[in-house]
């Protein structure tokens, strides 16, 4: 969720926490004004979102150039994005839905269904082959999405998920893998896991808190095994180590409002987290 330009007044307050200190300066990819969040195609080029625009940008990190992957019809701002098939992803737009399949030439965009009783979708992970989780920050609640019919359900919701503050927004960033949604409110300073049935994607048991004094927004997976999560207005990249008996946060990078990071995938970047921002697209090398 980019808050850097509409939400400062609201943020007195809620960026509490301990002063974090970068272990490196991150690398500007390209410039692009607020970036809502960020995906890696297979071929290692990288996809941007924004709030206030249908495109959805490709960035070349090699080149360091940035151009027009598709524009989303029927959308007028961009969020959540995530890969369910190769090279074919899901993104939300608004209320909807939709399917970006860069499988055929040129790539194509289609509404898959708007779920219309939501209030503010944002989060997006990808759950199966065949559905993605989309987190509602109005609402406080995961939805489960059926990426081929369109149907979904409520599967998750929880008072740690519940909108706060002005806007009012809660659950943001959403990551899942292996039975364990990880996700974060971002105006509670809260990072949180909670356990899902892996066929039906329900609530399986009580979430747990890793940490309720660092503001977190979208969040990805390294090749490490570690949890990176960008923290916006605290203007870092922090490594969590999922496996660690009492997990905190080490910032291992510094990026003006940073809001979502997604690792290449090819054998040169393996291990450079791409972080979204306020004034583009960072790179920042972790160790595997």
């Amino acid at each position: 969720m980019f808050i850097q330009t509409i939400l400062l007044p609201l943020l007195a307050g809620l960026t509490q926490g301990t002063p974090l200190t970068p272990r490196q300066a991150a690398t500007q990819v390209v410039r692009l004004s607020s970036i809502e969040n960020v995906a890696v195609r297979p071929n290692g080029l990288i996809l941007a979102t924004n709030m206030n625009q249908a495109t959805l940008h490709q960035i070349d990190p090699v080149a360091k150039t940035s151009s027009t992957a598709v524009t989303v019809s029927g959308a007028s701002g961009l969020s959540g994005i995530a890969e369910f098939a190769p090279d074919v992803f899901a993104v939300i737009g608004g209320k909807g839905i939709y399917r970006v399949d860069f499988t055929v030439t040129p790539p194509k965009s289609t509404l898959i269904k708007t779920i219309t009783e939501a209030s503010n979708l944002n989060g997006l992970s990808a759950f199966d082959a065949t559905s993605v989780l989309v987190a509602d920050a109005g609402k406080g609640n995961v939805y489960k999405f059926d990426v081929n019919t369109g149907a979904y359900s409520e599967v998750a919701k929880d008072p740690t998920m519940a909108p706060t503050g002005g806007i009012p927004f809660g659950i943001d960033g959403i990551r899942y893998a292996n039975g364990t949604l990880w996700y974060t409110n971002i105006f509670k300073n809260s990072f949180h896991k909670l356990p899902l049935d892996p066929v039906t994607g329900k609530s399986a048991g009580a979430q747990t808190t890793i940490w309720s004094n660092l503001m977190g927004d979208d969040l990805c997976f390294g090749p490490n095994g570690k949890i990176y999560v960008s923290t916006n207005s605290r203007n870092s990249l922090v490594e969590v180590d999922p496996t660690a008996a009492r997990p905190s946060a080490v910032q291992v990078g510094s990026v003006t409002g940073s809001t979502s990071c997604s690792f290449g995938r090819t054998e040169r970047d393996r291990n450079v987290a791409y972080v979204g921002g306020g004034q583009g697209v960072f790179a920042v090398t972790v160790k595997i």
